[in-house]
This record gives C-alpha cells, structure tokens and sequence, in this order.
C-alpha cells in the first residue's frame, strides 16, 4: 500500500512540474505566434493586391477583416480570407485580393494539408491563371459541379475547396463593398 502511495505522489509532482513547463513554454510563445500569424496574413494580403497600390491596411467592418489598398486616394483593391473545410486534407484557408472593378486579382494560401503533387496545384499557374481577372459574379463551381472552372486533375475535392474558399471572400467582400 505504501509503494502505491508512493508512485502515486511522485507521478504528481511529475505532472504538475510538467504542466508547470508546459504553461510557461505556453505563456512565453504565445505572443510571437500571434505576431508572426498576424504578419503572415498581412503579407498575403500585399500579394494579392492589384499592382501599384499602397499598402493594405486592416480594417473591421460589420465584423468581417478586410485589408484596403489604395491608389491616388480611392480604394482599389481588398483582400479578404476564405474559408472552406471540405479540402481533401482538412481546413483551407485562402487569402483572396478582389479590385475595385469587382474582379478576383489573385489568391494565395494561408493554411493547407492537400496532398503533395496534386492538391497542392491550386497554386500553380496553370490552375489560378484562368481564374485571374473574373468578375466576383462569375460561377465559382468546377465543371463537375455545373460551373465553368476546370478541376485540376486527379485533385477535383481539392479544386471545389478553392472554389469555395473564394466564394466565402466574395459573400464577404459583398456584405462590406458599399462601405469600403
């Protein structure tokens, strides 16, 4: 009974050091995490932007963040993340860049686990390139789906995912767009 006690007492005082460890670690990266993310994100959005814009600044409107550029004092372009769960390896995060004309500039990727070789050609040119330039009204579906978009082969859960990560910016670049 003694012995048992005994591992019991020392098996806490190891958990509790543990967790001890654990939060500290915790409280001291926390912060430059959030910065990091924070810069990561704000970089997205400068690459996404039409050329010749000022940096984008992050503003919050109708709680939907946005980053603003502007050229010669009027805005001219916005990005905003998209969102989709339905990727093929989890959750994608995109950042997409939308011109004042209401036309998708470019996207990039935030967060992603596709498969290496296929579902990560949503980055490559060939997928984006004909996707560059279309109205914000266009149908943003794949071919399988009854849009216009060609999936990229072998990879078409993945290629619905980026077309739903670019209609949730829209629905929200369409919810603050008269007041931008």
């Amino acid at each position: 009974m003694k012995d048992t006690i005994k591992l019991i007492f020392v098996l806490t005082i190891i958990c509790a050091v543990s967790s001890a460890l654990l939060a500290t670690v915790y409280s001291k990266t926390k912060d430059p995490i959030a910065a990091a993310l924070e810069l990561r994100t704000a970089n997205a959005a400068a690459g996404v932007m039409p050329a010749g814009v000022s940096t984008p600044e992050k503003r919050e409107i109708g709680g939907v963040v946005l980053f603003v550029a502007a050229k010669d004092g009027a805005p001219a372009g916005v990005a905003l993340e998209g969102r989709s769960n339905n990727g093929y390896g989890g959750e994608i995060v995109l950042m997409v860049g939308i011109s004042a004309d209401g036309k998708l500039v470019n996207y990039q990727k935030l967060v992603a686990s596709e498969t290496p070789g296929l579902g990560t050609k949503m980055e490559s040119d060939a997928f984006r390139r004909p996707l560059l330039g279309r109205p914000v009204g266009t149908d943003w579906r794949v071919k399988k789906d009854g849009g216009d978009v060609d999936a990229i082969t072998a990879a078409t859960i993945s290629s619905r995912a980026v077309m739903e990560c670019i209609r949730d910016a829209i629905a929200k670049y369409e919810c603050v767009a008269d007041r931008l």
